[in-house]
């Protein structure tokens, strides 16, 4: 491997897995600890890696001072647009918050919401130095090229260049992508897979969202959203006149109509969630048919993909925690008996969280290049 690659791992890894000894290094790069011992030494002189404060190592019960990034080296900004609001925070190289700030959008056009960007990443870096990156997540669907090919929440259904929008008046690189691609990036680097080499995230809210990791790689599965999957023969139709669809019977949406209709009055989310909670029979019934639905699509997604880790996150996500035994049962049936147990992580995905994840897809942008490996 070529040098300058391997010093790349290296730091890649320090950077997804730190704090972390060297011996925990070089087993999982496959070095000897003299080749970590040359390669990350330059590193270290660069300011890129820093030494921590010396711990025993649990393998070798040795001392050994462990190595992390130098985090304040660098910072990023994440943008989240949504339909009514755009948030953006400030992070350093791991994504840690260390600002945040938030604007109306009262005009959805792309000039407007460039422009409404533009004003809050300005607000985040002040007279500071410009960002390394800049990363903008929005519920949309989003080319390679980064160009917004439609957004229905901002009403755009022709191609629009958000982030040369976007860079033509920061002067500063701009990344833009799905928010769920840029949810399941972040959770890849710096959330479920520093644990878990696969897994799929799962978000329930206005749709029904669908990313992978399998074997340390984020899959392109072709499918970003799973809201006309059938999980069943019954059911209301969704817009597209599908019956027992995912997204007939999961949205925030769809369950609040099934409440409107089994209660007999509109209702909030939280006045649903509150109700089942508290016993209220038919609140508990609608949680709960929503949860099992739920449940089976967990199933089919981990039957399908053989992973055993699912991060379940969105507006709607409570479902699985205020549903847990309707959707553990309806996971149960409709798994093989004889495979692993499917684990679930229930993740609350505020605006804050969103706008993080565009932060990571910045990072891994940035990161991708040598350039952040060269002294300050």
């Amino acid at each position: 491997m070529d040098p300058e690659d391997s010093a790349h791992q290296v730091a890649l890894h320090v950077l997804r897995s730190g704090p972390v000894h060297r011996g925990a290094v070089a087993r999982a790069l496959g070095l000897s600890p003299g080749s970590l011992t040359r390669l990350g030494r330059p590193l270290v002189d660069a300011g890129v890696l820093v030494e921590t404060d010396p711990v025993t190592d649990p393998a070798t019960r040795r001392p050994t001072r462990p190595l992390d990034v130098a985090l304040d080296r660098h910072r990023f900004v994440g943008v989240c647009v949504r339909g009514s609001e755009v948030w953006a925070v400030c992070t350093d190289l791991r994504t840690t918050v260390l600002d945040q700030a938030s604007a109306p959008l009262p005009d959805r056009s792309p000039e407007a919401v460039a422009g409404t960007v533009t004003d809050l990443v300005a607000r985040l870096v002040g007279a500071g130095p410009p960002p390394a990156g800049t990363g903008i997540a929005l519920d949309g669907r989003v080319d390679a090229a980064g160009r917004v090919l439609h957004a229905d929440a901002l009403g755009w259904r022709t191609p629009v260049d958000l982030g040369g929008l976007v860079a033509g008046r920061t002067g500063w690189p701009v990344r833009v992508d799905a928010d769920l691609a840029c949810l399941t990036r972040a959770e890849h680097w710096f959330g479920l897979g520093r644990e878990h080499a696969s897994f799929a995230v799962l978000t329930v809210g206005a749709g029904i969202g669908y990313g992978l990791v399998v074997d340390d790689r984020v899959v392109d599965t072709g499918l970003p959203q799973l809201g006309h999957l059938p999980l069943g023969g019954a059911g209301p139709r969704c817009p597209r006149g599908h019956r027992g669809c995912a997204g007939s019977l999961l949205t925030t949406t769809a369950v609040l109509a099934a409440a409107h209709v089994a209660t007999g009055a509109p209702t909030t989310w939280a006045e649903l969630l509150g109700g089942a909670v508290d016993g209220e029979v038919r609140p508990r019934r609608v949680v709960d048919d929503a949860a099992a639905a739920l449940g089976r699509l967990v199933g089919v997604v981990s039957a399908t993909t053989g992973v055993h880790q699912v991060l379940l996150g969105g507006d709607g996500a409570d479902l699985a925690v205020v549903g847990y035994e309707s959707l553990q049962a309806a996971l149960d049936e409709h798994r093989d008996p004889w495979s692993r147990p499917v684990e679930i992580t229930v993740r609350d995905q505020d605006a804050v969280a969103w706008a993080r994840a565009a932060a990571g897809t910045a990072v891994q942008r940035f990161t991708a290049g040598a350039g952040w490996l060269t002294p300050a």
